[in-house]
Protein backbone atom coordinates (compact mmCIF):
# COMPACT_ATOMS: atom_id res chain seq x y z
CA UNK A 1 0.00 0.00 0.00
CA UNK A 2 1.42 3.47 -1.10
CA UNK A 3 2.56 5.34 2.46
CA UNK A 4 0.10 8.13 0.85
CA UNK A 5 -2.95 6.00 0.63
CA UNK A 6 -1.35 4.46 4.51
CA UNK A 7 -1.06 7.98 6.14
CA UNK A 8 -4.93 8.69 4.63
CA UNK A 9 -7.00 5.56 6.19
CA UNK A 10 -6.79 6.64 10.15
CA UNK A 11 -8.14 10.26 8.76
CA UNK A 12 -10.71 8.55 6.60
CA UNK A 13 -11.82 6.21 9.76
CA UNK A 14 -11.89 9.55 11.98
CA UNK A 15 -14.11 11.21 9.98
CA UNK A 16 -16.57 8.06 8.88
CA UNK A 17 -16.86 7.51 12.73
CA UNK A 18 -17.77 10.99 12.93
CA UNK A 19 -20.16 10.83 10.57
CA UNK A 20 -21.52 7.86 12.08
CA UNK A 21 -21.99 9.53 15.78
CA UNK A 22 -22.94 12.80 14.43
CA UNK A 23 -25.44 12.03 11.64
CA UNK A 24 -28.20 10.35 13.74
CA UNK A 25 -28.42 13.65 15.71
CA UNK A 26 -28.88 15.84 12.73
CA UNK A 27 -31.31 13.73 10.97
CA UNK A 28 -33.48 14.06 13.91
CA UNK A 29 -33.10 18.05 14.12
CA UNK A 30 -33.42 18.05 9.95
CA UNK A 31 -36.70 15.84 10.15
CA UNK A 32 -38.17 17.61 13.23
CA UNK A 33 -37.02 21.30 11.25
CA UNK A 34 -39.15 19.55 7.81
CA UNK A 35 -41.92 18.65 10.40
CA UNK A 36 -42.44 22.12 11.82
CA UNK A 37 -42.20 24.07 8.65
CA UNK A 38 -45.36 22.03 7.59
CA UNK A 39 -47.34 22.71 10.91
CA UNK A 40 -49.17 25.76 11.15
CA UNK A 41 -51.23 27.09 13.95
CA UNK A 42 -54.98 27.63 12.73
CA UNK A 43 -56.72 28.90 15.94
CA UNK A 44 -55.19 31.72 18.23
CA UNK A 45 -52.65 30.74 21.15
CA UNK A 46 -54.28 31.24 24.53
CA UNK A 47 -52.23 32.50 27.42
CA UNK A 48 -52.36 33.20 31.11
CA UNK A 49 -50.45 33.99 33.91
CA UNK A 50 -49.37 32.46 37.24
CA UNK A 51 -50.74 35.05 39.79
CA UNK A 52 -50.18 34.19 43.82
CA UNK A 53 -53.39 33.61 45.93
CA UNK A 54 -53.66 36.72 48.34
CA UNK A 55 -56.44 35.64 49.98
CA UNK A 56 -59.71 38.11 50.39
CA UNK A 57 -57.43 40.94 48.57
CA UNK A 58 -56.98 38.58 45.28
CA UNK A 59 -59.40 40.15 42.92
CA UNK A 60 -57.80 44.04 43.62
CA UNK A 61 -54.47 42.46 43.00
CA UNK A 62 -55.31 40.28 39.90
CA UNK A 63 -56.43 43.17 38.14
CA UNK A 64 -53.74 45.34 39.52
CA UNK A 65 -50.98 42.26 37.82
CA UNK A 66 -53.12 41.77 34.47
CA UNK A 67 -53.60 45.63 33.91
CA UNK A 68 -50.28 46.35 32.38
CA UNK A 69 -51.22 43.45 29.51
CA UNK A 70 -52.28 44.49 25.90
CA UNK A 71 -55.34 41.67 26.08
CA UNK A 72 -57.17 40.12 29.09
CA UNK A 73 -55.49 36.49 30.25
CA UNK A 74 -57.55 33.44 29.00
CA UNK A 75 -55.70 31.52 32.18
CA UNK A 76 -54.87 32.35 35.75
CA UNK A 77 -53.06 29.86 37.64
CA UNK A 78 -52.39 29.51 41.70
CA UNK A 79 -51.42 27.12 44.04
CA UNK A 80 -53.24 25.52 46.91
CA UNK A 81 -52.32 22.81 49.32
CA UNK A 82 -54.13 19.76 51.02
CA UNK A 83 -56.73 20.49 53.64
CA UNK A 84 -57.38 23.71 52.13
CA UNK A 85 -60.96 23.76 50.64
CA UNK A 86 -62.56 24.45 47.18
CA UNK A 87 -61.55 28.30 46.78
CA UNK A 88 -64.54 29.78 45.78
CA UNK A 89 -62.98 33.32 46.53
CA UNK A 90 -59.99 32.97 43.81
CA UNK A 91 -62.51 31.53 41.18
CA UNK A 92 -64.78 33.79 41.65
CA UNK A 93 -61.99 36.82 41.44
CA UNK A 94 -60.57 34.78 38.26
CA UNK A 95 -63.69 34.50 36.25
CA UNK A 96 -64.30 38.49 37.19
CA UNK A 97 -61.82 39.39 34.95
CA UNK A 98 -62.96 36.88 32.26
CA UNK A 99 -60.59 33.99 32.53
CA UNK A 100 -60.55 30.34 33.69
CA UNK A 101 -58.87 29.10 36.45
CA UNK A 102 -56.16 26.61 36.84
CA UNK A 103 -55.72 25.63 40.34
CA UNK A 104 -52.46 23.42 40.75
CA UNK A 105 -53.36 21.09 43.84
CA UNK A 106 -49.85 20.75 45.91
CA UNK A 107 -50.01 17.59 47.68
CA UNK A 108 -49.01 18.33 50.90
CA UNK A 109 -49.79 20.50 53.63
CA UNK A 110 -47.81 24.03 53.41
CA UNK A 111 -47.47 23.93 57.03
CA UNK A 112 -46.04 20.13 56.81
CA UNK A 113 -43.74 20.08 53.78
CA UNK A 114 -42.01 17.51 54.69
CA UNK A 115 -44.26 14.97 55.68
CA UNK A 116 -45.43 13.20 52.45
CA UNK A 117 -49.05 13.14 52.32
CA UNK A 118 -48.80 10.28 48.45
CA UNK A 119 -49.41 7.24 50.50
CA UNK A 120 -52.11 8.73 52.63
CA UNK A 121 -53.86 9.58 49.40
CA UNK A 122 -53.75 6.29 48.00
CA UNK A 123 -55.06 4.96 51.66
CA UNK A 124 -57.67 6.97 51.42
CA UNK A 125 -56.72 9.23 54.45
CA UNK A 126 -57.90 12.42 52.04
CA UNK A 127 -61.39 10.68 50.33
CA UNK A 128 -63.87 13.03 52.74
CA UNK A 129 -61.21 16.26 51.75
CA UNK A 130 -61.65 15.15 48.00
CA UNK A 131 -65.05 14.69 48.10
CA UNK A 132 -65.96 17.73 49.55
CA UNK A 133 -63.73 19.58 47.34
CA UNK A 134 -65.36 18.07 43.87
CA UNK A 135 -69.10 18.86 45.50
CA UNK A 136 -68.24 22.22 45.61
CA UNK A 137 -66.62 22.53 42.10
CA UNK A 138 -69.48 20.87 40.37
CA UNK A 139 -71.98 23.42 42.68
CA UNK A 140 -70.20 25.99 41.15
CA UNK A 141 -70.30 24.68 37.74
CA UNK A 142 -67.71 26.54 35.76
CA UNK A 143 -65.08 25.34 34.44
CA UNK A 144 -61.66 24.74 36.36
CA UNK A 145 -58.58 23.11 35.43
CA UNK A 146 -56.77 21.06 38.21
CA UNK A 147 -53.16 20.57 38.19
CA UNK A 148 -53.09 17.32 40.61
CA UNK A 149 -49.49 16.77 42.14
CA UNK A 150 -47.32 18.63 39.01
CA UNK A 151 -43.66 18.42 38.06
CA UNK A 152 -44.07 14.69 39.55
CA UNK A 153 -40.53 13.89 38.26
CA UNK A 154 -38.68 16.15 39.75
CA UNK A 155 -36.65 15.62 43.31
CA UNK A 156 -37.83 19.05 44.71
CA UNK A 157 -41.40 17.79 45.49
CA UNK A 158 -42.24 14.81 48.23
CA UNK A 159 -44.89 13.46 45.66
CA UNK A 160 -42.04 13.06 43.42
CA UNK A 161 -39.89 9.66 42.23
CA UNK A 162 -43.07 7.17 43.21
CA UNK A 163 -44.65 6.29 39.95
CA UNK A 164 -46.71 3.84 40.64
CA UNK A 165 -47.56 5.49 44.08
CA UNK A 166 -48.71 8.74 41.94
CA UNK A 167 -50.64 6.57 39.54
CA UNK A 168 -52.63 5.28 42.40
CA UNK A 169 -53.05 8.61 43.83
CA UNK A 170 -54.44 10.40 40.48
CA UNK A 171 -56.90 7.23 39.71
CA UNK A 172 -58.13 7.19 43.29
CA UNK A 173 -58.61 11.42 43.41
CA UNK A 174 -60.14 11.19 39.74
CA UNK A 175 -62.48 8.33 40.41
CA UNK A 176 -64.18 10.19 43.51
CA UNK A 177 -64.39 13.64 41.23
CA UNK A 178 -66.17 11.59 38.79
CA UNK A 179 -68.76 9.57 41.48
CA UNK A 180 -69.50 13.45 42.59
CA UNK A 181 -70.28 14.18 38.93
CA UNK A 182 -67.52 17.14 38.69
CA UNK A 183 -67.73 16.83 35.37
CA UNK A 184 -67.02 20.49 35.16
CA UNK A 185 -63.15 20.14 36.75
CA UNK A 186 -60.72 19.07 33.73
CA UNK A 187 -57.62 17.33 35.08
CA UNK A 188 -54.59 18.30 33.73
CA UNK A 189 -51.18 16.00 33.43
CA UNK A 190 -48.22 18.04 34.20
CA UNK A 191 -44.37 16.75 34.41
CA UNK A 192 -41.37 18.76 34.71
CA UNK A 193 -39.92 19.48 30.99
CA UNK A 194 -36.65 17.26 32.54
CA UNK A 195 -36.71 14.60 34.53
CA UNK A 196 -34.40 14.67 37.83
CA UNK A 197 -33.02 12.58 38.14
CA UNK A 198 -32.58 11.42 34.52
CA UNK A 199 -33.37 7.78 35.04
CA UNK A 200 -35.06 5.30 33.03
CA UNK A 201 -37.34 4.52 36.56
CA UNK A 202 -37.90 8.46 36.81
CA UNK A 203 -38.97 8.83 33.06
CA UNK A 204 -42.21 11.28 32.93
CA UNK A 205 -44.35 8.70 30.75
CA UNK A 206 -44.30 5.98 34.24
CA UNK A 207 -46.32 8.61 35.87
CA UNK A 208 -49.06 8.77 33.12
CA UNK A 209 -52.88 7.54 34.31
CA UNK A 210 -54.21 6.41 31.35
CA UNK A 211 -56.13 8.31 28.61
CA UNK A 212 -59.53 8.13 30.56
CA UNK A 213 -57.90 9.92 33.31
CA UNK A 214 -56.41 12.76 31.98
CA UNK A 215 -57.83 15.64 30.24
CA UNK A 216 -54.91 17.61 29.06
CA UNK A 217 -51.43 16.97 28.97
CA UNK A 218 -48.82 19.58 29.94
CA UNK A 219 -45.04 20.83 30.61
CA UNK A 220 -43.46 23.30 32.96
CA UNK A 221 -39.82 24.90 31.71
CA UNK A 222 -38.16 27.54 32.50
CA UNK A 223 -34.74 29.35 30.89
CA UNK A 224 -32.86 29.98 33.72
CA UNK A 225 -30.46 31.99 32.45
CA UNK A 226 -26.48 31.61 32.91
CA UNK A 227 -26.20 32.70 36.47
CA UNK A 228 -28.43 30.88 38.67
CA UNK A 229 -26.32 27.99 39.21
CA UNK A 230 -23.87 25.46 37.56
CA UNK A 231 -26.28 23.31 36.08
CA UNK A 232 -28.35 25.78 34.20
CA UNK A 233 -27.28 28.60 31.21
CA UNK A 234 -29.04 30.05 28.65
CA UNK A 235 -31.49 27.70 26.66
CA UNK A 236 -33.92 28.84 23.97
CA UNK A 237 -37.81 27.91 24.14
CA UNK A 238 -36.79 25.21 21.43
CA UNK A 239 -34.20 23.91 23.23
CA UNK A 240 -36.15 23.62 26.62
CA UNK A 241 -39.47 22.28 25.57
CA UNK A 242 -39.29 21.01 21.94
CA UNK A 243 -37.78 17.24 22.61
CA UNK A 244 -40.57 16.94 25.24
CA UNK A 245 -42.77 18.45 23.44
CA UNK A 246 -42.37 15.94 20.87
CA UNK A 247 -42.27 13.16 23.12
CA UNK A 248 -46.12 13.87 24.53
CA UNK A 249 -47.00 13.95 20.71
CA UNK A 250 -45.74 10.55 19.94
CA UNK A 251 -47.34 9.50 23.34
CA UNK A 252 -50.56 11.25 23.87
CA UNK A 253 -51.88 12.29 19.99
CA UNK A 254 -54.86 13.00 21.14
CA UNK A 255 -54.37 14.98 24.06
CA UNK A 256 -54.77 19.17 23.90
CA UNK A 257 -51.18 20.21 25.49
CA UNK A 258 -50.99 23.45 27.55
CA UNK A 259 -47.73 24.70 28.79
CA UNK A 260 -48.65 25.29 32.83
CA UNK A 261 -45.94 27.18 33.99
CA UNK A 262 -42.70 28.86 31.81
CA UNK A 263 -40.56 32.16 32.09
CA UNK A 264 -37.22 33.54 30.86
CA UNK A 265 -34.51 34.86 33.54
CA UNK A 266 -33.83 39.02 33.22
CA UNK A 267 -30.69 38.02 31.48
CA UNK A 268 -30.28 41.24 28.70
CA UNK A 269 -32.87 43.21 27.96
CA UNK A 270 -31.99 42.51 23.93
CA UNK A 271 -31.81 38.76 24.82
CA UNK A 272 -35.01 38.17 26.87
CA UNK A 273 -36.89 40.21 24.97
CA UNK A 274 -35.67 37.69 21.95
CA UNK A 275 -36.35 35.14 23.88
CA UNK A 276 -39.85 35.55 24.14
CA UNK A 277 -40.58 36.77 20.16
CA UNK A 278 -38.61 33.25 19.53
CA UNK A 279 -40.75 31.28 21.97
CA UNK A 280 -43.87 32.74 20.41
CA UNK A 281 -42.64 31.89 16.33
CA UNK A 282 -41.61 28.51 17.82
CA UNK A 283 -44.91 27.77 19.35
CA UNK A 284 -46.85 28.60 16.14
CA UNK A 285 -45.62 24.90 15.00
CA UNK A 286 -47.23 23.14 17.43
CA UNK A 287 -50.89 23.32 17.11
CA UNK A 288 -51.80 21.30 19.84
CA UNK A 289 -50.36 23.43 22.09
CA UNK A 290 -53.91 25.40 22.66
CA UNK A 291 -52.54 27.65 25.63
CA UNK A 292 -49.39 28.65 28.00
CA UNK A 293 -48.93 29.92 31.58
CA UNK A 294 -46.31 32.92 32.15
CA UNK A 295 -45.25 32.54 35.31
CA UNK A 296 -45.61 35.86 36.64
CA UNK A 297 -43.64 36.29 40.09
CA UNK A 298 -40.28 37.65 41.48
CA UNK A 299 -38.68 34.40 43.14
CA UNK A 300 -35.15 36.04 44.21
CA UNK A 301 -36.00 35.50 48.14
CA UNK A 302 -36.04 31.51 47.25
CA UNK A 303 -33.14 31.98 45.07
CA UNK A 304 -34.40 31.97 41.65
CA UNK A 305 -35.13 34.52 39.24
CA UNK A 306 -37.05 37.69 39.07
CA UNK A 307 -39.63 35.55 36.58
CA UNK A 308 -41.69 38.79 36.35
CA UNK A 309 -42.48 39.92 32.51
CA UNK A 310 -42.62 43.95 33.23
CA UNK A 311 -39.10 43.75 34.86
CA UNK A 312 -38.31 45.71 31.97
CA UNK A 313 -40.70 47.55 29.37
CA UNK A 314 -38.73 45.92 25.95
CA UNK A 315 -40.24 42.74 28.08
CA UNK A 316 -43.76 43.85 28.71
CA UNK A 317 -43.70 45.18 25.19
CA UNK A 318 -42.26 42.01 22.87
CA UNK A 319 -45.02 40.03 25.25
CA UNK A 320 -47.73 42.38 24.58
CA UNK A 321 -47.37 42.49 20.91
CA UNK A 322 -46.85 38.51 20.84
CA UNK A 323 -48.77 36.14 23.73
CA UNK A 324 -50.99 39.12 25.20
CA UNK A 325 -51.88 40.79 21.32
CA UNK A 326 -55.52 42.04 21.33
CA UNK A 327 -57.32 39.72 19.53
CA UNK A 328 -59.74 41.41 16.48
CA UNK A 329 -62.73 39.91 18.36
CA UNK A 330 -61.72 40.63 21.98
CA UNK A 331 -63.74 43.79 23.55
CA UNK A 332 -62.59 46.09 25.45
Amino acid sequence: MPSALRSSVPIFAVALLIIILVAPRFSRQDRLRRELTHRRRTEPLQWGVYQIFWGRDYGRRLREEIAPFASKPDYVMFYRDLDRPFPKLAVDDIYDVGATPMISLELWRWHEPKKPCLPAIVRGDYDNYLKNWARRARVDGRRILLRFGFEFNGEWFNWSLDPDGYVSAWRRARDIFRRERADNVEWVWSPNVVSCPDRPENNMHRYYPGDSYADWVSLDGYNFGEHHDKWHHWESFGEIFCEALESLQAHYPAKPVIISEFGCAPGKEEERVAWIRNAYDTLQHYPQIKAVIWFNYDKRRENEPNWRIDVTRGSLDAFNETFARRRSKESD
